[in-house]
């Protein structure tokens, strides 16, 4: 008896962890990639002209940046207020899906990662979406760019014609020149007063 209250304790305790980590798994990410893929143009069209195509908020608060995903918290917070007063011209007039896209298009810019799970207007799901941990989560995951691209020699495309023959910074030498003979006046020696030129040879 008492190894079977074992068992069945252990089986419970199993399932509930499971069942944590499940619904831990499912709120992750919080969108999907075709969510945030129509949500790009609908804030291009609907939010861009105050907020800024990059979300720097140019006539707006901008929607980008730790500071701001902080101040939202969750993604709850950020739809509850666009689905009510944006854009400002038809308040709360662009349809649930609308809304739902464009908060995950401002995830994804901010460097949240989709998941396999969409974002839906369930109230429990939104408040669990964290922005600061989504987007910080995100950020970190993104590789940096390779060392040795960052320290190549960029090539020069400037043509040496427009440097006055001399090297460009990081820039390939100009060919050397063959020796020459000095360097003839090319001022007639009629308008130098018969005087030479500063730097030219008698």
């Amino acid at each position: 008896m008492i190894e079977r209250s074992k068992g069945l304790f252990v089986s419970a305790a199993l399932s509930l962890t499971l069942g944590l980590l499940g619904s831990g798994a499912a709120t992750a990410a919080g969108f999907t990639a075709e969510q945030a893929e129509a949500g790009k143009p609908l804030y291009e069209s609907n939010c861009a002209q105050c907020h800024g195509f990059q979300l720097e908020g140019p006539d707006a608060p901008g929607l980008a940046g730790r500071d701001v995903m902080q101040n939202w918290y969750s993604a709850g917070g950020l739809y509850d207020f666009i689905s009510v007063a944006m854009p400002p011209s038809a308040p709360g007039l662009l349809g649930e899906e609308a809304y739902i896209n464009i908060v995950a298009y401002i995830m994804s810019f901010n460097g949240a990662q989709p998941g396999d799970t969409p974002m839906t207007t369930d109230p429990e799901l939104l408040a669990s979406i964290s922005l600061p941990e989504e987007t910080a989560a995100g950020a970190a995951a993104t590789p940096s760019a390779p060392a040795e691209a960052a320290t190549a020699t960029p090539e020069t495309t400037v043509p040496q014609a427009f440097t006055w023959g001399k090297q460009l910074p990081g820039g390939a030498p100009p060919a050397a020149a063959a020796p020459t003979a000095a360097a003839e006046p090319s001022v007639p020696q009629a308008f130098t007063y018969g005087k030479p030129l500063p730097g030219a040879t008698n």
